[in-house]
């Protein structure tokens, strides 16, 4: 025991010697460094002239075109890429550097940037409680902070925002309107028919957006043998920019400028590698991927899960044209569409599911039988059953009759976790399934 005292006394008296050492590492105490990386960050953010293009890579995968004017006055000015009217006017709202172990950039008040982290699915289309799984306050490392760009991270999402200095011409063009105009691309989505080609030199791509994922994918024919190219994209002032660029030979796509909406004829025109193109439908895929029937519905049989559809059914032109989320029971709302293979041996599930009790519950739906995978890559469902009090008319009695149409559907994987299946009778009609 006294040796034990003895040994914690010296312990002590060492330690208070090396408290008392006058050898230190730095001049000055943490927090004054700190408070001197906060302000050289802020100096750098307010004094660029022409503010920071910006992007925003979700934690949930998607990706988001910015463009930020900070000011001594704790303001910032920002354009959004989000949507039409977020691309049109600027919004102002506040923002400040602050001490959170590491310096951290926080948008203080509702902004353009809160709208991808906006917990309600109507306002972000995200899941709800997490929306796009986005941030809006971000840490600053000193290792991503360059003279023309600064790359900050999300505190709770681990989002990325990257910001590069704009340039005079730039800003410029985003007073004028013209992210306005790029964010015009998204009216291929409005076409009819479901697929679309666009004719770059001597290529013919066909070209599928997902929206709510940010990704495009581009299919093309070398010889007889397609070729796929698949990622996200976002907008700028000058058109569509793809975060990695299509190589096709000579050619090299970084995304499409000159973007134009032709209202009478219903058509987007683009710029893609040097090369103008006008956007057309067609109703059959330029290549057909024969095992993706089989891939989707195969998938939440090993998985366990099922597929689920935000909006139901997409028909000339209209989104959630079949009005599936008006669909009530009681007071319970309309959740999502589902689609579960095998929910009850033979017999799949198709209907809707609804908020109830804090879940989700199944009221009815539809039971498609084991469907038929047809050799030109078509998938042909026929019912046979039915669960639940299924109503006589209305949204689900008319998905109904979409999902059983007798030429079947095409299955586009558009993402790893994302397929749409694509009426094959006219490819006027569509749903999205995750």
């Amino acid at each position: 025991m006294k040796k034990s005292i003895l040994y914690l006394l010296l312990s002590c008296a060492l330690l208070t010697a090396c408290d008392n050492s006058d050898d230190t590492v730095f001049e000055e105490t943490a927090d004054a460094r700190l408070n001197a990386a906060l302000a050289s960050y802020e100096k750098q953010l307010i004094e660029a002239p022409y503010g920071w293009n910006a992007v925003v890579y979700t934690g949930g995968g998607g990706t988001y075109g910015f463009h930020f004017k900070f000011d001594e006055k704790n303001r910032v000015t920002m354009y959004s890429d989000f949507s039409d009217e977020t691309a049109a006017k600027s919004k102002e709202s506040s923002y400040r550097l602050k001490a959170v172990q590491t310096p951290v950039l926080i948008f203080d008040t509702y902004s353009y940037l809160h709208i991808l982290s906006d917990p309600d699915e109507e306002v972000s289309g995200g899941e709800r409680g997490d929306g796009l799984l986005s941030d809006f306050e971000f840490s600053i490392f000193p290792d991503s902070v360059k003279a023309e760009s600064i790359t900050l991270v999300g505190r709770k999402n681990n989002s990325r925002l990257v910001l590069t200095k704009a340039t005079q011409a730039q800003v410029a063009s985003y007073a004028a309107g013209d992210l306005a105009k790029a964010v015009l691309f998204n009216n291929v989505m409005k076409y009819q028919a479901y697929f679309k080609r666009v004719t770059l030199g001597n290529v013919t791509y066909e070209i599928t957006l997902s929206p709510r994922a940010r990704t495009i994918k581009m299919v093309w024919l070398d010889g007889s043998v397609p070729k796929t190219f698949t990622t996200n994209y976002y907008f700028t002032a000058a058109g569509v920019a793809f975060v990695s660029p299509l190589v096709n030979g000579s050619q090299t796509i970084n995304g499409f400028t000159n973007v134009t909406w032709n209202a009478n004829t219903f058509q987007v025109g683009i710029t893609g590698a040097g090369l103008k193109g006008t956007v057309v439908s067609a109703i059959r895929p330029l290549s057909v991927d024969l095992a993706a029937a089989r891939r989707w519905w195969q998938e939440p049989i090993e998985s366990g899960g099922y597929w689920n559809s935000r909006q139901g059914f997409h028909v000339n032109g209209v989104d959630d044209a079949l009005k599936v989320q008006d669909l009530k029971v009681g007071e319970a709302p309309f959740y999502r569409y589902i689609y579960q293979p095998a929910a009850d041996g033979n017999i799949d599930l198709f209907g809707p599911i609804f908020y109830e009790d804090e879940g989700v519950t199944l009221f009815y739906g539809h039971g498609p039988g084991r469907p038929t995978f047809a050799s030109d890559g078509r998938i042909i469902f026929s019912q046979v059953a039915t669960f639940g009090d299924l109503p006589t008319t209305g949204p689900a009695v008319e998905s109904a009759k979409y999902l059983f149409e007798a030429s079947g559907h095409y299955l586009i994987q558009t993402s790893e976790t994302t397929f749409d299946m694509v009426s094959a009778k006219d490819a006027k009609s569509w749903i999205s399934w995750e």
